[in-house]
């Protein structure tokens, strides 16, 4: 049976955080943590280590980081052929005559019955949902979830920001992900009617963080120290990241899905895609994806 792949008219967006903790605030707390930045080992070094003076802050900049959000859902409507055991209470019953079909009754010990061959019809939806750092870090799913809960975000129909940071993890992976997931779901099917697999929501978010990098100058050696632009948390021996957006990204790009990327989410398993009115989202500001 060929699943079919459907990505929802409404699935693809892209939103921007709203920046929360103040850039003034943020570089505060960079230069309070500066000496931080080189390490743990260079810090505890009684021998070098970096002194305030010897630290200078050497460029610094508030970036987009990339985060994805998805929603999937696999329908599958399948038959099972199975072996019902029907009880009889009657003690002196030989066989039952169902609809002109002959059970005969079997014992065990004080125990009879008659087996009944059905075929069940089923229909199962197995659900996916996934928080995944667009820059391929290994922070918590719940901890990117918080932001979408707590924060406010805008919907853009671009992003044509030079500080957004190009994701590490394209949709493609992300929707591999989503199918790899739902199929590893056992479905103890005789024979699939009907299989279907749709893309709810492969929503495209970027966070501000502001990022300061530092020169240790008696070492030689260059630190970044990382302050959430949402909760202010500070990040130390950070990282700085080039690989920003040059080109204007919509909302469309995120979904030229063709036949060639259709095959790479199951290889060999002939998965139709069909794009439904990719198009035709409006654009809206939400704080929200109940909507």
């Amino acid at each position: 049976m060929q699943t079919r792949v459907e990505l929802n008219s409404t699935a693809n967006k892209i939103y921007m955080f709203d920046e929360v903790y103040p850039y003034r605030a943020a570089q505060e707390q960079a230069e309070k943590k500066k000496l931080s930045a080189f390490g743990i080992i260079a810090k505890l070094n009684p021998l070098k280590r970096p002194r305030p003076e010897t630290v200078l802050l050497a460029k610094e900049a508030l970036r987009f980081e990339p985060m994805w959000h998805i929603n999937a859902r696999r329908e599958v409507d399948y038959t099972c052929e199975l072996t019902y055991p029907v009880p009889v209470n009657n003690p002196y019953a030989q066989s039952i005559e169902i609809d002109g079909k002959l059970f005969e009754v079997s014992r065990q010990q004080n125990r009879a019955k008659i087996e009944l061959q059905v075929s069940e019809k089923c229909h199962r939806k197995i659900d996916y949902t996934a928080f995944i750092d667009g820059l391929q870090r290994d922070i918590k799913p719940i901890v990117l979830e918080s932001y979408i809960n707590r924060y406010k975000f805008t919907e853009v129909a671009e992003v044509c920001n030079e500080d957004a940071l190009i994701p590490q993890v394209p949709l493609v992976s992300v929707l591999q992900q989503a199918t790899a997931n739902l199929h590893s779901e056992a479905i103890n099917a005789h024979t699939i009617l009907f299989d279907t697999l749709s893309i709810e929501r492969a929503h495209l978010f970027f966070r501000p963080v502001f990022a300061f990098e530092y020169i240790w100058t008696t070492a030689d050696k260059k630190g970044v120290i990382e302050v959430d632009g949402l909760t202010g948390e500070v990040i130390e021996n950070g990282e700085w990241y080039k690989d920003k957006i040059n080109r204007v990204l919509t909302r469309e790009m995120l979904f030229e899905i063709g036949g060639e990327v259709a095959s790479t989410l199951l290889p060999g398993a002939g998965i139709a895609v069909k794009a439904i009115d990719l198009m035709s989202a409006d654009k809206q500001t939400s704080r929200s994806l109940s909507d």
